[in-house]
């Protein structure tokens, strides 16, 4: 059986093929530009990771396995004067339940607005915000079930003066499942989809009286993905996914992950990744402050967008 593991996860990898993205453009990208940073090291293959609290954003399935109280937190640094930082609390809700809630911030400033004659007036701003509660039960051994409620708001640069501007308020929601096979210790299987329902209503006739009302849709994410952690080497964690967007656009991502605990109980882990091909790599250092478990992750993403590639940070702090 673990053979068999080791050559699927190695054809997935080396055969995996991908088309050409077609969400850039759909609104909601930042829902769909992953999270933390020990998810980014492993190329956000955490669909069916139950180590992590930080895996609920991609399916909150996994929130069942968490049973430590933590708050989580974190951000990118952007090149182009973007903005992105998450704040999440994660908690046991009973033997076999957990519950989290958060909130996930990402936007711009300094937008200059300037006259026909190229002088500038006013400097604007431009924000989406998450707000999320989830929920993940187990019943039963091999099963775990979750859900996550989401209200997004976006809020549009001011149009005037006045300082009016256009915004949107609305909800969407997330459902996902993980699978413990019966006789596969170490072995997890994720499935989820993202962003149901998710959309940016505008209504431009509150601010102009001739304005009008339209509706953006975020393209809804599926995904399918494996964790592995070996019996026999429980300090290797191997990560696959595939997912895609309405069925339209296909993608992939996969990571390793190798962790070394000291007799202090405190440890380091390794990480790399890939997502679609982008390279990633980062690390993790696990420590102890007045009694109390803290874990710091760092990690590098290759974009290849911008001169300056994207890094990532995130503190769990277990109380």
């Amino acid at each position: 059986m673990k053979t068999a593991i080791i050559i699927f996860y190695l054809i997935l990898l080396l055969f995996f093929k991908t088309e050409a993205s077609e969400t850039s453009g759909q609104a909601g990208a930042f829902l769909r530009y992953g999270l933390d940073a020990r998810s980014e090291s492993l190329g956000r293959a955490v669909v069916a990771d139950t180590s992590s609290a930080f895996s609920v954003f991609f399916n909150p399935a996994t929130l069942s396995s968490v049973r430590e109280r933590q708050i989580l937190t974190g951000m990118k640094i952007l090149s182009l004067d973007r903005k992105f930082a998450y704040l999440l609390y994660s908690q046991s809700a009973g033997e076999k339940a957990s519950l989290s809630l958060g909130l996930l911030y990402t936007g711009t400033g300094g937008i200059e607005g300037r006259d026909r004659g190229g002088v500038q007036f006013a400097t604007y701003s431009y924000n989406e915000n998450l707000f999320y509660l989830s929920f993940g039960i187990m019943p039963k051994e091999y099963l775990s079930a979750g859900v996550s409620a989401k209200i997004l708001w976006t809020r549009l640069p001011e149009f005037d003066s006045a300082g009016e501007t256009v915004s949107s308020l609305t909800f969407a929601y997330d459902t996902g499942i993980v699978l413990h096979p019966p006789g596969t210790e170490g072995f997890t299987v994720g499935l989820s989809a993202r962003n149901i329902k998710g959309k940016n209503s505008w209504d431009s006739s509150r601010v102009w009286s001739d304005g009008s009302a339209s509706t953006d849709y975020f393209p809804i994410s599926y995904s399918a993905g494996i964790s592995w952690i070996p019996v026999f080497n429980p300090d290797l964690g191997f990560h696959f996914e595939t997912n895609t967007f309405d069925f339209k656009t296909s993608g992939y991502g996969a990571g390793i992950e190798w962790k070394k605990d000291f007799e202090n109980k405190s440890g380091i882990m390794l990480r790399t990744g890939t997502v679609s091909g982008q390279l990633s790599f980062g690390l993790g250092y696990k420590f102890f402050a007045a009694g109390k478990k803290i874990i710091f992750d760092y990690a590098y993403t290759n974009e290849g967008i911008t001169r300056n590639d994207p890094h990532s940070l995130s503190w769990r702090f277990f109380f």
